[in-house]
């Protein structure tokens, strides 16, 4: 999916929101360096969270969104 990002998107899992992120960064045409620089997470947790990473402190998990300028929505199942 490359182009603008849809408003809103369902994940399931570990690997699809590292899939949505890696194809948020390369639209703002960053590099996990660059990422990395300004914001609080070293480029090897970005490698593993766009390769689907199962664990992962959710602290940094936000500051990557942040960063991106992402948001996290919780939504009752079936309201999406």
């Amino acid at each position: 999916m490359r182009g603008k990002l849809k408003p809103s998107i369902k994940i399931n899992n570990p690997k699809e929101l590292g899939q949505h992120l890696l194809e948020e960064r390369k639209r703002l045409k960053l590099t996990q360096k660059e990422i990395s620089e300004f914001s609080d997470v070293g480029r090897k947790f970005i490698i593993e969270i766009e390769k689907g990473k199962v664990t992962a402190q959710l602290g940094k998990v936000f500051e990557l969104l942040n960063s991106l300028g992402l948001e996290l929505h919780i939504m009752k199942r079936g309201d999406f």
